[in-house]
């Protein structure tokens, strides 16, 4: 028996770190994902898991024993340990998964390049919650951890608020109906962002309630606005009051402090994607000013979303 899966990568537009305290954050689920295809083969008792990139090329290769799901060989063996916890965190949740009297198969293929971070391990985890027929939100915390949206987002159809309300994630799908989409985009780094290092980071700084409160209504704000130079303002807002807690400059007065318009970090600062709001350059010319600037991947709104 054949499953193929596929399942979509995320953004955090508003939220980042306020998310793991209980902040009511906005995220997209994103067109790019991951595709996964699991299967049988004919040596009982062995796992053969392959990983390609967004070219076709293979980037990882393990093999699994099913009975303690030990490695038996692997090309990278930080990437297999990583792997084998989710496996085993899996197994823990459902005994019957991955019969050791059975012989299995995985392939996966990323949509996007490894280095845009918009969910790799996300999207392996709902997937192998999804095979394992497991809860994707346990899996998580049982393995990577995180606050959790990223999986709400691999199985979402569109935008949605999250939160964790008593340890419990709360989604709630939302409808964006902002006129000025055309002048929003996201521009890669060019690096990629640890998240446990991300949040490692923001736990070493205390936080307040009144920081959550705000955090909470410039979500709801964001959501609701129609005006592109509001929106440009909550987006400054925000990067202001997260700069403040985590003690790190807001990425535009680092990197951009000639643009016309409003950027935000996304997820954790200082790599991943920014999204930019540009009130003055236009389709025409907004390529050009990131390239010139030395971050030459730029993605329009409905490139990056995506589309029910």
């Amino acid at each position: 028996m054949i499953t193929k899966l596929h399942k979509n990568g995320k953004l955090l537009l508003s939220g980042e770190y306020a998310v793991l305290d209980g902040a009511t954050a906005l995220a997209i689920p994103t067109h790019y994902g991951q595709k996964f295809i699991f299967g049988q083969n004919k040596t009982p008792g062995q796992l053969i898991w392959r990983a390609l990139d967004h070219t076709n090329a293979l980037w990882f290769e393990a093999e699994y024993e099913l009975d303690a799901l030990n490695i038996i060989r692997a090309q990278e063996q930080e990437l297999a340990r990583a792997l084998q916890k989710v496996l085993r965190a899996a197994r823990s949740l459902n005994p019957n998964f991955l019969d050791a009297s059975q012989g299995f198969t995985a392939e996966s293929q990323l949509d996007f390049p490894r280095s845009w971070g918009l969910g790799s391990s996300s999207t392996l985890i709902a997937a192998i919650a999804q095979w394992s027929n497991t809860d994707a939100f346990q899996l998580s915390q049982m393995s990577f951890g995180g606050s959790g949206y990223d999986i709400a987002a691999a199985d979402s159809t569109g935008p949605f608020t999250y939160s964790i309300r008593k340890n419990t994630p709360e989604v709630v799908p939302t409808k964006l109906n902002w006129p000025f989409k055309n002048k929003l985009y996201f521009i890669h780094r060019n690096q990629k962002q640890n998240s446990r290092q991300s949040i490692a980071h923001y736990r070493s700084h205390e936080t307040s309630t009144d920081f959550i409160n705000e955090i909470n209504a410039i979500t709801q704000d964001m959501i609701k606005t129609t005006s592109a130079e509001e929106f440009s303002t909550l987006m400054t807002v925000h990067e202001t009051l997260i700069a403040k807690t985590i003690k790190m400059k807001p990425v535009k007065e680092v990197l951009f402090n000639d643009f016309q318009g409003a950027i935000k970090s996304l997820g954790g600062w200082g790599g991943d994607f920014i999204m930019a709001l540009d009130l003055e350059l236009g389709p025409q010319n907004i390529n050009e000013y990131f390239t010139q600037k030395g971050f030459p991947t730029v993605l329009s709104f409905d490139q990056m979303i995506l589309h029910p």
